[in-house]
């Protein structure tokens, strides 16, 4: 029997590289002829690059950049087996970077995801695949351009030197470069640049973002789009305005974040002559019926002939619903009483639940 393993992480509780750990330990225990391939997942926001770097055995490495308030941060990025680098902005430019006090989006920066591009390329690397989740920003991506050599003016013609969403709205001119790398996004948001669903009035506020700075934001994010002249497109919106920058300054390539995460992670491959894939979260709903990671797996698996078993934390809402997605789909929860008690307890509750199910594939 050959099982592939390839769940997301548990948020707030287990990354997915140990979640790998522990359901292959487990299912080796129970059935010890059986092949188990693990491939941690993720959708492009934290721990993508751990994910994926497991998952093809390539290495990890750091560089000092300018962090989202200007501090310097040591940011984290992957180097695969066949050459792709595999980075997040979050790691440079993230919320988590900052403490709640201090999230202010006209003065975040992806000056730091900016500089991270522009040492990857400096190194030769320059097929770079970069998840975008979890920004502190929104500037429209133009931080990031400044660092890869980009320069704005403003109607006086002067050079615009500082940073952050502040700058939206006195950019009047832009003075392009060519960024020498082919750079493929993992989004999953669609929202438009600007707008009631636009990257200020959707995600400024978890940004720290009042409502005139929404409304300032929205406003220099849509100067943006006149002076850069490209039109919208959906996730232009995704990391505070980094989709439509990616796209624009760098003629990057907006893809599927679950699609594009387990195709570099090499799970297609891995599928091959497979019996059963699973995968699962640390909750299973509506919306991961509806093409979230777990799904999009599972699409994958049932194109190749391979039941898939979901395996989450947790199931609510419509349970029906998750058979027309998954052949199997369990829960680990094993009646504790309170959500900190199951995060404690998770590690050997999931090895329980494959124990049991492990014991099912061999009946």
């Amino acid at each position: 029997m050959k099982v592939v393993v390839a769940p997301d992480s548990y948020k707030g509780n287990m990354r997915s590289v140990r979640i790998c750990s522990i359901v292959k330990e487990t299912l080796l225990k129970e059935l010890p002829d059986a092949e188990v391939l693990t491939i941690p997942m993720a959708d492009g926001g934290e721990g993508t690059v751990d994910a994926v770097v497991a998952a093809t055995g390539g290495s990890f490495h750091h560089v000092d950049v300018c962090g989202p308030l200007g501090d310097p941060v040591r940011a984290q990025y992957g180097i695969l087996p066949d050459g792709t680098a595999i980075m997040e902005m979050a790691s440079a430019s993230g919320i988590e970077l900052v403490s709640s006090d201090q999230l202010n989006p006209m003065e975040a920066t992806t000056y730091g995801t900016g500089e991270l591009v522009r040492h990857l390329i400096e190194e030769g690397h320059t097929s770079i695949v970069m998840g975008i989740g979890g920004s502190a920003t929104v500037d429209g991506g133009t931080g990031m351009a400044q660092a890869l050599g980009y320069r704005f003016y403003d109607s006086d013609g002067k050079e615009i030197l500082e940073r952050g969403g502040k700058i939206l709205s006195r950019i009047s001119r832009i003075e392009p470069i060519k960024v020498n790398a082919s750079i493929r996004v993992a989004c999953d948001v669609t929202n438009p640049l600007t707008g009631p669903t636009g990257a200020a009035a959707v995600f400024g506020p978890q940004k720290g973002a009042t409502e005139n700075m929404v409304e300032a934001l929205d406003a220099g994010l849509l100067n943006l789009m006149a002076i850069a002249g490209t039109s919208g497109a959906p996730g232009d919106g995704a990391a505070g305005g980094l989709g439509y920058g990616l796209r624009v300054f760098c003629s990057a390539e907006i893809l599927p974040g679950a699609q594009l995460i387990a195709e570099t992670a090499g799970l297609p491959e891995a599928l091959k002559g497979a019996d059963l894939l699973i995968t699962g979260e640390g909750r299973t709903d509506g919306q991961t019926a509806s093409g979230k990671l777990c799904s999009v797996l599972a699409e994958m698996a049932r194109e190749r002939g391979v039941r898939t078993l979901l395996l989450s934390g947790a199931l609510s809402g419509e349970l029906d619903r998750f058979l027309d997605v998954f052949d199997f789909a369990f829960s680990i929860s094993a009646g504790h009483s309170s959500l900190e008690a199951c995060i404690q307890h998770a590690p050997e509750d999931l090895g329980f639940a494959v124990r049991n199910i492990a014991r099912l594939l061999d009946w």
